[in-house]
């Protein structure tokens, strides 16, 4: 009377439920091993860029080393070029625009104009027209465009023999549109400035204009002469590359940030302006902080650049641009005076990949995740069949 028929059923379905249960389990729990791959991260693993197998996609690994590191140094400062001397004071000469006070003297009293005793007759701010031509009492127009102070003195003189006893002309250049050079752009204080206090020098035209609002290495000079266009970089200007300027020439200040990118297992992530115009790798990893030690590689130190000039060598020893991938050992002493000796380019990305050990531990969280809850799953099926 105590026996129950169905018991027996029941006890049926609970083996079979727990020997699904248990299959599944170890399914899931192999297809989350095989897809550790799929872990997020911030890029590729460390063996998916070193392993000889890799799909680096025609990016070149380079392992720097102590006898490689010379192809890819930081560049020196050259102090050898510059101004080659400071020439004499440029020519000034007149053109539309300009403005000059004049004074005329006679040598007796009683002329068309003030005596020399008394200082002689002035003409303030004569300004020479669009055609390049001013005008002046008894001396009627003349042509003034091209010469200079002294030359229009001289034809002034000659229009007024005859007119006037044995006259003494003087001309004084006091805006000097012509004989100046405009400084714009990325500067504190932009104008025009004259050149007649002698010679200018791309250095003393910036000076002139208050200075760069950035630092020298994140700024480019842009020179406009004629229909010719130079631009180089201030920092280069600063460098020994400093150039004379010519009456009429433009300075345009350009901004042009430099800067590299930081992703992976370092202190701080994104993208960060250079400090100084020769950046290292050193440099560049003290300014994020260095390696995050809690999960970093000390092998996985990578620089992703995009344009190498000696990214290989070919068949005939000779080097060829293209993409590289330069790996860094931090874990050799040496390696500290190769990130200090290699030297970043704008737009780098430096990558650095976690250690084995933490990918690992974190391949295992949704591993120990999905087993608990399996776990779970497994005595509720064990309670219902009860078993």
């Amino acid at each position: 009377m105590g026996w129950r028929g169905p018991r027996p059923k029941r006890g049926f379905e609970g083996l079979a439920t727990s020997a699904f249960l248990s299959r599944l389990l170890l399914v899931s729990t192999l297809g989350l091993l095989a897809g550790c791959a799929g872990i997020p991260r911030a890029g590729p693993a460390e063996m998916a860029i070193t392993a000889k197998s890799a799909d680096l996609a025609g990016f070149t690994l380079v392992e720097v080393t102590a006898e490689n590191v010379a192809n890819y140094r930081v560049s020196a400062s050259n102090d050898s070029a510059g101004t080659g001397g400071i020439p004499g004071a440029p020519r000034v000469s007149l053109s539309p625009g300009d403005v000059i006070n004049v004074r005329i003297a006679e040598s007796k009293e009683g002329g068309l104009f003030a005596p020399l005793a008394t200082g002689g007759t002035s003409f303030a701010n004569v300004r020479v027209d669009y055609k390049g031509n001013i005008s002046l009492p008894y001396a009627g127009q003349l042509k003034v465009e091209g010469l200079d102070p002294n030359a229009v003195g001289e034809q002034i003189k000659a229009k007024l023999n005859g007119v006037t006893f044995q006259p003494q002309v003087y001309v004084e250049l006091v805006s000097d549109r012509g004989s100046s050079v405009l400084v714009a752009g990325d500067v504190k204080a932009p104008g025009r400035f004259s050149m007649m206090d002698g010679p200018m020098t791309l250095i003393d035209a910036v000076n002139r204009a208050g200075g760069p609002v950035r630092a020298p290495h994140q700024e480019d000079v842009i020179v406009r002469r004629g229909g010719k266009v130079m631009r180089v970089s201030y920092a280069k200007i600063l460098d020994g590359r400093n150039a004379q300027l010519r009456a009429g020439d433009e300075v345009l200040l350009e901004p042009n940030l430099k800067v590299f990118n930081a992703l992976g297992a370092v202190t701080k992530t994104g993208q960060v302006e250079f400090t100084k115009p020769n950046l290292t790798l050193l440099d560049a990893l003290s300014q994020v902080g260095g390696l995050d030690n809690a999960n970093s590689s000390n092998r996985g130190v990578f620089v992703f650049r995009l344009r190498e000039p000696k990214a290989w060598l070919d068949g005939s020893n000779k080097w060829q641009q293209g993409p590289a991938i330069f790996q860094f050992d931090m874990s050799v002493p040496e390696t500290m005076f190769l990130a200090q000796a290699f030297g970043m380019r704008p737009d780098d990305t430096i990558y650095v990949t976690n250690a084995p050990s933490v990918e690992w531990l974190r391949s295992l969280a949704p591993i120990a995740t999905t087993l608990s809850a399996m776990k779970s799953a497994y005595s509720l099926g064990k309670t219902a069949s009860g078993l």
